[in-house]
């Protein structure tokens, strides 16, 4: 028997939840997908944390989101009298009254008292799951309360508040020991505060970074640059641990370095340096921001040789909604630039897209071309001129191809 749970889960806590190695969390898994299989409560409730995305893990974390699976193996662990799996249900939400009546526990408060223990005796995870308790007031649940108890709104308020103001020493404890994950509460109780009852006290989530940098956790080593490079826009501060992140895993950092080496502010300007950043997040997961940047770079040329047909690959898989890859996509579609020229294609993406000069561009060059529409050389010059007062040299030469006849009408050259 481990520490504080079976030895394979002892060893698989430390392998998933202390560091950020794949190759360590995929062995990890193997050993608690046995476990399971031969019975082990624990280790049902921690497969089903694996299946459940980065937000119980970490980014690029080696494991494929399935909920089907990890809703499967979170019904194992209570069933099988995991105390971690029920607290896990009820912070998930998803503890049904078929599953409370499925566990072996008298009540949730006595799932509670078990993990507690566990916290009490050092366990830096089952630390995290009682701060999360008090925090998220899991603990109204768990021990059933309710503000009729209280005497007063006021009352209810202040118990409310303590509960909250008590997770604090848990997450700490659970942090210097090695919990990663337990920044990420640590932080959003000072970022974010919790309604009426908790103000916000941003200034000390920054101390909370920084010790997370410094222990080597690659999450906050990142989380710690990204602050200092766009909060305190100290890109010298910030990009030793940028770089540190992104080389121990947290491909991220590559995207804090590239835009440090774009601004040159603090080092020497770099763009085919920026590529190369940008090339090893998007490679890996296909991340938004990194596939926007490399294919404005690519269409434009920067730091590089124009490509458009590297541009629409990068600007296709920028999947955040309402972006700015719209209006690039909308002119290489419109106008065939490294694509099969569909112009009805390109349209849709320019309407789609914000207000640009490269907007303005597309649709000046659709309406003066005719090109899915009806062609309206006076609408596309006006257009045109719109992108050329911001400056975009495309469309100065465009306007160089039509011009105005003695009646007035806008006609070609």
């Amino acid at each position: 028997m481990g520490k504080y749970f079976s030895d394979v889960v002892d060893k698989a806590i430390e392998d998933l939840y202390y560091c950020c190695d794949n190759d360590r969390a995929k062995a990890a898994a193997e050993a608690l997908f046995q476990a399971a299989k031969e019975g082990d409560g624990d280790a049902c409730y921690f497969l089903s944390r694996c299946f459940s995305g980065s937000c119980y893990s970490w980014e690029y974390h080696p494991f494929e989101e399935n909920e089907a699976a990890a809703y499967a193996m979170l019904r194992e662990s209570v069933a099988k009298g995991s105390a971690v799996g029920v607290l896990g249900a009820i912070r998930m939400d998803m503890l049904t009254p078929d599953m409370r009546e499925s566990m072996p526990f008298e009540s949730t408060q006595a799932a509670w008292d078990v993990v507690y223990k566990k916290a009490e005796a050092g366990c830096p995870f089952c630390q995290y799951m009682i701060g999360n308790t008090y925090y998220f007031l899991d603990v109204i649940e768990i021990g059933d309360r309710s503000e009729r108890e209280f005497g007063s709104r006021k009352a209810w308020d202040d118990w409310r508040r303590e509960q909250m103001q008590a997770s604090l020493p848990w997450f700490e404890k659970a942090f210097s020991g090695g919990m990663i994950l337990a920044g990420r509460s640590y932080c959003i109780y000072y970022q974010s505060g919790r309604g009426d009852l908790i103000p916000p006290e941003r200034e000390k989530a920054a101390p909370i970074m920084r010790q997370g940098a410094e222990r080597g956790y690659p999450e906050w080593m990142y989380a710690y640059a990204k602050h200092l490079a766009y909060a305190k826009d100290d890109h010298k501060a910030a990009l030793p641990w940028a770089l540190k992140a992104a080389e121990a895993g947290h491909l991220w950092g590559w995207n804090v370095v590239g835009d440090i080496y774009w601004e040159g502010k603090a080092v020497e300007r770099n763009l085919s340096y920026v590529i190369e950043c940008y090339e090893k997040t998007a490679s890996y997961g296909n991340d938004s921001y990194a596939c926007r940047q490399l294919g404005r770079m690519y269409f434009h040329g920067w730091g590089t040789a124009v490509d458009y047909a590297r541009a629409v690959q990068w600007l296709e898989k920028d999947t955040e909604p309402e972006s700015i890859q719209y209006d690039l996509l909308g002119i290489c579609y419109l106008l065939g630039y490294g694509c099969q020229q569909d112009p009805a294609r390109g349209k849709a993406y320019l309407e789609k897209s914000k207000d640009s000069p490269y907007k303005n561009y597309g649709l000046g060059m659709m309406y003066a071309e005719g090109l899915g529409v009806r062609e309206d050389i006076e609408q596309g010059v006006v257009y045109l001129k719109r992108a050329a007062w911001a400056n975009y040299e495309p469309a100065k030469e465009a306007l160089t191809h039509y011009k105005k006849s003695w009646f007035g009408v806008w006609r070609r050259k």
